[in-house]
C-alpha cells in the first residue's frame, strides 16, 4: 500500500510548487495511482511534456480523454489539458442567467471583451480555476486533481475569484450603463494620469468608439451580475473546502526547500488545506553507492548527502502540520502509465 494516504473525504488534489520540480508528472503519478486503487480520476494539467502527452494520450484540445490502461481494481482515468480561451468562452456562457443569451452573444461580439478576455484566457491561473470547478462540480468524478502554474503565480490561482469578481463589478458596471458625452467627459477628468494612458492604449486597440464600445461591453453583462458572483463565490468555496487537499511539490534542493518552506507557510496562513509536501527526485542511488569508483561519482554523493543533511534539518519546520514524503527520482523512459505507477509506488514517508 502506497504511504501516501488522502483523507476520506478528499475529492480535489491541488499540486503545488515551483517550476522544474516535476509537479507536471507527479499529478500525473497521483492519477495512476489512485486509478489503479479503483477511483475514477481526471487530471488537469496545463503543459504536459510530450512524452508525457504521448503516453496518457492527452491532446492539448481542451477535451477530455479516457487514458487506456487496465485497472485491477476497475478505477478509470481522464486526462484533459486546459484550452485557455474556450474554457474563458465557456465559463462567460456558463455563468450568465437563462434569459440572457442575446447579452452574452453581444458581449462576445463587443471588441473590447475580446480585448480583455484575450488577456484573460491567456491567464493561466484563471482558467485553471475555472477548469477545475467546473468538474469538480460535475460530480462525475471520484478524485480530481489538478496541475497548477508555478508557485511564482499560485496567488494569482488562489485570487482569481476576486479578480473575475472586480473586473465585472456592478458598482464598476454602472459608471458606463448609461454613459453620454457629459458622463464620459467627467470619467475622464477624475481618471489619473496612468490610467488614462491605459484608456488610450485599448481606445486605440478598439477604434474610436472606444467608449461606446465600453458602454455596451457593460450593458451587455448587465443581466448576469448575479450568477457571475454566485459562481465565483462556489469557486472560492471549492478551494477552502475540507474535501479539496493542497500538496506541495518540491525539490531535494536548499533554495527550492527554501522556497517551499514560504509558501507552505502562506498558504496554510491564509485557510487553504495543505496536508502533504512531497520532495521530489531524490537520487536513490546517492545511498546505494558505497565505495565510488570515481572521484567525480564521489563528489557527487557527497553533494547529495549533504542536501539530504540540509533536508532533515529543515524537516521540524514542516513536520509541525504537514506530512512530509519524498519520492526518488524518475529512471528514463518513466513517464508511461507503468513509470508513473511506479513512480506513486516510491513516495515514501520520511520518519
Amino acid at each position: 500500500m502506497p504511504m501516501l494516504q488522502l483523507n476520506k473525504n478528499t475529492k480535489t488534489i491541488i499540486c503545488i510548487g515551483s517550476g522544474g520540480v516535476g509537479k507536471t508528472t507527479m499529478s500525473a503519478s497521483l492519477a495512476v495511482g489512485y486509478a489503479n486503487q479503483g477511483k475514477k480520476v481526471l487530471v488537469l494539467t496545463i503543459d504536459p511534456s510530450l512524452r508525457l502527452a504521448q503516453s496518457l494520450g492527452i491532446k492539448p484540445d481542451g477535451e477530455l480523454h479516457q487514458v487506456k490502461f487496465v485497472s485491477a481494481a476497475g478505477g478509470e482515468l481522464w486526462s484533459c489539458v486546459i484550452d485557455h480561451k474556450n474554457t474563458f468562452e465557456w465559463f462567460v456562457r456558463n455563468a450568465s442567467s437563462s434569459d440572457a443569451a442575446t447579452d452574452v452573444e453581444a458581449l462576445l461580439k463587443n471588441r473590447l471583451y475580446q480585448q480583455l478576455s484575450g488577456r484573460l484566457s491567456g491567464s493561466q491561473e484563471f482558467t485553471s480555476l475555472i477548469s477545475l470547478y467546473r468538474f469538480v462540480s460535475s460530480g462525475k468524478y471520484d478524485l480530481v486533481i489538478l496541475d497548477t502554474p508555478p508557485s511564482q503565480h499560485t496567488w494569482n490561482f488562489l485570487r482569481g475569484p476576486e479578480k473575475i469578481s472586480a473586473l465585472f463589478n456592478e458598482g464598476v458596471a454602472s459608471w458606463f450603463r448609461d454613459s453620454d458625452t457629459e458622463s464620459v467627459g467627467l470619467f475622464k477628468k477624475i481618471l489619473n494620469v496612468g490610467t488614462t494612458q491605459v484608456l488610450k492604449a485599448l481606445e486605440t486597440l478598439t477604434g474610436s468608439h472606444f467608449m461606446k464600445e465600453l458602454s455596451l461591453f457593460f450593458k451587455a453583462i448587465q443581466k448576469w451580475q448575479g450568477p457571475l458572483e454566485t459562481y465565483i463565490m462556489n469557486c472560492h468555496r471549492l478551494l477552502v473546502a475540507n474535501e479539496t487537499e493542497f500538496i506541495l511539490v518540491t525539490a531535494l534542493d536548499s533554495s527550492r526547500i527554501t522556497e517551499a518552506q514560504k509558501l507552505s507557510r502562506e498558504i496554510q496562513k491564509q485557510g487553504y488545506r495543505l496536508t502533504s509536501v512531497i520532495i521530489n527526485r531524490v537520487p536513490e542511488w546517492a545511498s546505494a553507492v558505497k565505495q565510488p569508483k570515481s572521484a567525480r561519482v564521489n563528489d557527487l554523493v557527497k553533494y547529495y548527502q549533504s542536501l539530504e543533511n540540509d533536508l532533515q534539518s529543515r524537516l521540524n519546520s514542516f513536520k509541525t502540520s504537514l506530512k512530509v514524503y519524498k519520492c526518488f527520482e524518475l529512471r528514463q523512459n518513466s513517464e508511461d502509465v507503468k513509470g508513473l505507477q511506479k513512480n506513486f509506488e516510491n513516495i515514501r514517508l520520511l520518519s
